[in-house]
């Protein structure tokens, strides 16, 4: 993700910043940079492309890039929930030891000042080609990339990318010792296990994953006899194309996931109340996580209300009915806008209905996305949204994201830290974990950090949460207090993580704007506290 804090280096050349591209990200959007323009030879035309030794005719492209491999196509892939850093979503700090082991194309880190990125996935992408790319792997590329393109958002471009800052005068390890390279073992594959059961007018299809594996579920609706279920699990798709016995009726009864038990249950009524000898056919198959990206689904607005000063309450329903999306815990959906004769898009994750004032409406509960958005008066996005009158329609894409629910079975006190519109990744997560039985939770503690009292969100619905379950706590931190102004800090953390009391802090979920992000993993470091115990959500 960008950092304020980062400036390019200082020049008597008065430069211009490079065009920029949009891409779906945060509240704050994320950008990427457009090609510079072609450079001028002394006559003052631009160069050719056998001058300039490019495929491209522009001279810092040193290779054609490959088909698929475009700048649009890197945006898509940051934008698909694939694991792009390598860390399951956790800052690791990188000593220079471990950076420098890094150095191969199939396994390649670098360092931009003081940030160290896993850029293995982007060297297809790299105009510059492999080898450019290459140059800078496996050690401080700073001044590498200064001298090149000091220009580039790196921060946006290689956001997703992003493993963690380079540690600093780290002790140097001797030079008999054993040189140990830490593996990141892959977890085995989950597929999913189909079964069936009837009654006399239902039929109910489950599938079975695996405790805590954290599914995701899309049902295709074709036609009473046909439909299509895909589950996402551990960032792969499981289609089941079925052909059923009879007709059922649409939508189902009942759509659910156990977030504790990874069960998807999905309950259909039958158009004509009879046993049936079998529930059907079905073809399953695994999609290739590429062509997923590409897709999006169609959905309208049914209701759309002010929420307070700045945000209001949004709801979606897939158009015709045909699409049915339950969303893992802790992901979220790009939303797709028109603007300027493309299209821009934003990350927004849908908010459980319990905590919104919504009419009780089972069928459209079901089918229907609830989104809680903060107005932003120059965000594209957002005040296009806001405009939308109901019957409008937009552009969805499938979940994305990189939280793994399996991560917070170990812990029994979790610090939750959110700014502003974060809190909405953040809420995803309360009720699955209050509810578990395995390993059952003790503290569940939100630290919540906005401006003014205004700008507080679902402070009643917290507070009822709290009464009903005193294992939860919702602390709110006002930066524009009039009395005793609060940001995150070291002092306010520090309680939660005394060493030797039963109840400190193990793991800590955060969701806020890059700069708190950013301050908050920083103060956890100098809590001692692990990369595996902090996850950060990224849009």
């Amino acid at each position: 993700m960008s950092d304020p804090s980062l400036k390019p280096p200082a020049s008597n050349t008065p430069m211009k910043p490079p065009q920029v591209v949009a891409l779906a990200g945060s509240g704050g959007g994320l950008q990427l940079p457009v090609t510079a323009p072609q450079k001028l030879n002394s006559n003052g035309s631009s160069a050719s492309s056998s001058a300039s030794g490019s495929a491209t005719g522009n001279p810092r492209n040193k290779c054609a890039l490959k088909p698929g491999y475009s700048l649009m196509s890197w945006i898509r892939l940051c934008n698909s929930g694939a694991d792009l850093s390598g860390t399951g979503g956790r800052v690791v700090p990188v000593s220079r030891l471990e950076l420098a082991r890094h150095n191969k194309v199939d396994d390649a880190w670098m360092a931009i000042r003081g940030r160290v990125f896993n850029v293995t996935r982007y060297m297809d992408f790299h105009p510059g080609g492999v080898d450019e790319l290459m140059r800078g792997v496996g050690r401080d590329a700073t001044k590498l990339f200064d001298e090149v393109h000091a220009w580039v958002n790196y921060p946006q471009l290689l956001g997703k990318c992003y493993v963690g800052p380079l540690k600093e005068n780290e002790t140097k390890e001797p030079k008999d010792s054993p040189q140990i390279t830490s593996v990141a073992l892959k977890p085995p594959e989950i597929v999913p296990r189909f079964d069936w059961i009837q009654q006399r007018s239902e039929l109910t299809l489950i599938f079975y994953t695996r405790g805590f594996a954290n599914p995701g579920l899309l049902i295709l609706h074709k036609d009473a006899l046909q439909l299509t279920v895909r589950i996402l699990v551990q960032h792969n798709w499981h289609t089941f194309d079925f052909q059923l016995t009879n007709k059922v009726q649409w939508p189902p009864k009942v759509a659910k996931i156990g977030a504790e038990t990874g069960k998807i249950e999905l309950v259909l009524a039958k158009e004509e109340a009879e046993p049936w000898p079998t529930y059907g056919t079905h073809v399953s198959s695994q999609l290739d996580s590429a062509s997923i990206q590409e897709e999006n689904y169609e959905y309208e607005v049914t209701s759309s209300k002010d929420f307070n000063h700045d945000s209001f309450d949004f709801r979606l329903q897939s158009v015709q009915r045909e699409v049915l999306m339950l969303l893992p815990v802790g992901y979220h959906v790009d939303i797709e806008v028109p603007q300027e004769g493309g299209a821009i898009q934003r990350s927004y994750t849908p908010v459980d209905q319990c905590y919104l004032h919504l009419d009780n409406n089972s069928s459209s509960d079901l089918e229907g996305l609830n989104f809680l958005i903060k107005r932003y008066p120059n965000g594209p996005v957002s005040s296009h949204l806001h405009q939308l009158q109901a019957g409008s329609r937009l552009h969805l894409s499938p979940p994305r994201g990189t939280f793994q629910l399996s991560e917070l079975t170990a812990h029994r006190n979790i610090l939750l830290l959110a700014a502003g519109s974060g809190l909405t990744p953040i809420l995803s997560l309360i009720q699955p974990v209050l509810k578990r039985n395995t390993n059952r939770i003790e503290s569940l503690q939100l630290m919540y950090f906005n401006k003014t009292q205004e700008d507080i969100w679902l402070k009643e619905k917290l507070e009822e949460l709290h009464a009903q379950d005193e294992r939860f706590s919702c602390t709110n931190y006002l930066s524009q207090a009039e009395s005793s102004p609060q940001r995150i800090s070291l002092e306010l953390l520090t309680p939660f993580f005394q060493k030797k009391q039963p109840d400190r802090c193990t793991y800590v979920a955060i969701c806020g704007p890059s700069g708190f992000n950013t301050a908050a993993v920083d103060i956890l470091k100098q809590l001692d506290a692990e990369p595996m115990q902090i996850h950060v959500f990224r849009g």
